[in-house]
Parts: structure tokens; sequence; C-alpha cells
């Protein structure tokens, strides 16, 4: 009886260690393996050294990426980290248009005073 219950323990650590730790690691390889055969020439791509660039060309095992105007670079094709999609290439800090209730008052430089154009139009 003490046999099987240490056996029954082992199997559920097991269990625990395949879903905590071996799974999750197999579908990130997965979803990286997917990554680097999608790769095609003119995807905005960063390498695992911190390389912005473009690639240019695509053999085998090897890729070709522009870092600057004319500046070339040879790299191996598992050398890359990820690539740039619309969403990373938004400005985070970008102003988005708000509706801006103060439109309508206008500061005069003269008297120091506030003129809400909105009450003006009422009079």
């Amino acid at each position: 009886m003490g046999g099987t219950s240490s056996l029954l323990y082992l199997l559920m650590i097991f269990a625990v260690m395949w879903f905590l730790l071996i799974r999750p690691q197999q579908k990130q390889a997965k979803k990286r393996a997917e990554m680097l055969t999608a790769l095609k020439a003119g995807d905005k791509i960063v390498t695992i050294g911190g390389i912005c660039g473009v690639i240019q060309q695509i053999t085998d095992n090897k890729i070709f990426i522009e870092i600057a105007d004319g500046i070339v670079i040879e790299m191996l094709r598992n050398s890359i980290s990820s690539v740039e999609t619309e969403e990373d290439l938004k400005d985070p800090f970008a102003e988005e248009e708000e509706d801006d209730e103060d439109d309508d008052i206008y500061y005069d430089e003269d008297d120091e005073d506030i003129i809400d154009l909105d009450e003006e139009k009422k009079k």
C-alpha cells in the first residue's frame, strides 16, 4: 500500500511539472519555429542582440538584414528574437485626439479675463 501511494505522489508531481514547465515551453518553442518559418523579405525584425533592421534576403539558415541605409549584415536565422508588427510600430506616446471642452473659451490677453464664447452667443 505504501509503494502505491508513493508512486501516485510521483505521478502527481510529474503531472504538475508537465503542466507548469514542460507544456508551456513546448508551446513557446512551436510558436518561435512558426515565426522563423514565416519570415519574408521586408519584415522589420529585432535580433537576440537587440539589432533592429529590415530583412533584405533570406536563405535556408541565414538572413541579410539592412540596419541602416546601405548597411547590410549577415546573421543566422535563429538569431531573430521577434518580428515587429503594426501594433509594435505605433508610438505609445502619440497624443490621442480628445474632445476638448475648453475650445469655446477665449483668453483675452489684454484684460486677463476669461471669455466663454458659449455665454456670449446666448446674450
